[in-house]
C-alpha cells in the first residue's frame, strides 16, 4: 500500500505532546512511522517516540534548551501546546499561546524545516474574525516584527493601559494574533523553501483544558449547550486526524489555511444563521468595562 501521508522516517516535532490532541497526534504520527520529538512540561506517555523533551514554552531559555536536543533537519512541526487563560495572567497566556510560537518559528523553524516541509499551529475557533479590518488593525502591532523581548514589551504596555486584562480574554487575543501571524507567514515561508504553514481552529474539545473552559462559561452544562450541529463535543482525536492531514504529503498544496474543525458552527455564523459572538475588538470590550 502506498504511503500517502509520507511521514515514514521523517523528523517531526510536536509541542503539547503529553495530553489531549497533542498526545492523540503523537500516537498517530508514531503509528505512521515518524520520528517524533515530543515536547511538553511533563513526560509524554506515548511509546515509540524518538525523544521526549521537557520544556516550558513560557520561558525563552527553556525553548532554546529544548531545540538544542532537536535535529537540525525538521520535516514537520506541530505547535499544539497552549493554556486557557482561566487561571493564568494575560501575559502568561499571550506568551505561551502566541509569543513562543512566533519565537520558535523565527529562531529555529525558518532555518531547520526542510524544503516542502510543513508548519501547523493549533489556534482556536475562539480566535475567529481575526481577518476583519478592526480586529486585524488591533493585532498588527504585536504580529509584525520584533523579537521575544520586543513583543512582550508591546503586550506589557498594552495591558498597562487598562490596569490588567483577564487571562481568558488573553486566550482569544492570543489565538487571533496567531491566526493573523500564520497568514502573514505564507509568502515568507514559501519563498524560503516552499514551506507550508497552516492553522487548525478547534471547537470545544474534550481535553485537559475542558474543565477550565467549563469554569469560565459557568458550568459543564453551558459547554454542552453549545455543541452545534455535531450534537457532541469534539474529541482530541478529531483534531489530531486533521492535524496529521495538514502536515502530510496529502496536503502538499495547502498553505495559509485556517481550518475551523467545528462541524460547521463558524459557517453558520458567517451565513447569518447563528449569531456572530466574536465580532468585537479587545480594546472595545475593555473600554466598555472601564466606562
Amino acid at each position: 500500500m502506498s504511503d500517502y501521508f509520507g511521514y515514514a522516517g521523517k523528523t517531526v516535532v510536536v509541542t503539547g505532546a503529553a495530553s489531549g490532541m497533542g498526545r492523540a497526534l503523537t500516537e498517530i504520527l508514531v503509528d505512521l512511522g515518524a520520528n517524533v520529538y515530543a515536547l511538553d512540561r511533563v513526560e509524554p506517555p506515548v511509546p515509540g517516540i524518538a525523544k521526549s523533551i521537557i520544556a516550558n514554552l513560557g520561558e525563552q531559555a527553556s525553548i532554546d534548551a529544548a531545540f538544542a536536543e532537536i535535529p537540525e533537519r525538521i520535516d514537520a512541526f506541530f505547535g499544539i501546546a497552549g493554556i486557557s487563560g482561566v487561571h493564568n495572567t494575560f501575559m502568561e497566556t499571550m506568551t505561551v499561546n502566541f509569543v513562543s510560537n512566533k519565537y520558535v518559528t523565527d529562531t529555529y523553524l525558518v532555518d531547520r524545516v526542510v524544503e516542502h516541509g510543513s508548519i501547523t499551529f493549533v489556534t482556536s475557533n475562539g480566535g475567529v474574525r481575526w481577518e476583519t479590518p478592526a480586529i486585524r488593525e488591533e493585532l498588527e502591532p504585536f504580529v509584525r516584527g520584533g523579537d521575544w523581548d520586543d513583543v512582550v514589551g508591546r503586550l506589557t504596555a498594552y495591558e498597562a493601559e487598562f490596569g490588567s486584562i483577564p487571562g481568558s480574554l488573553g486566550y482569544i487575543f492570543s489565538k487571533r494574533a496567531l491566526n493573523l501571524w500564520v497568514a502573514e507567514q505564507v509568502s515568507r515561508l514559501a519563498d524560503l523553501r516552499k514551506i507550508r504553514v497552516n492553522a487548525v481552529l478547534p471547537a470545544m474539545t474534550v481535553s485537559g483544558m475542558l474543565a477550565e473552559f467549563a469554569e469560565m462559561k459557568g458550568g459543564q452544562d453551558k459547554v454542552e449547550a453549545e455543541v452545534g450541529p455535531a450534537g457532541r463535543l469534539a474529541e482530541s482525536v478529531d483534531m489530531a486526524r486533521v492535524l496529521a492531514f495538514l502536515g502530510s504529503d496529502l496536503a502538499g498544496y495547502v498553505s495559509g489555511s485556517h481550518l475551523s474543525v467545528d462541524f460547521g458552527m463558524n459557517a453558520l455564523e458567517l451565513a447569518g444563521i447563528a449569531p456572530d459572538r466574536l465580532g468585537w475588538t479587545l480594546r472595545g470590550v475593555l473600554s466598555r468595562q472601564a466606562a
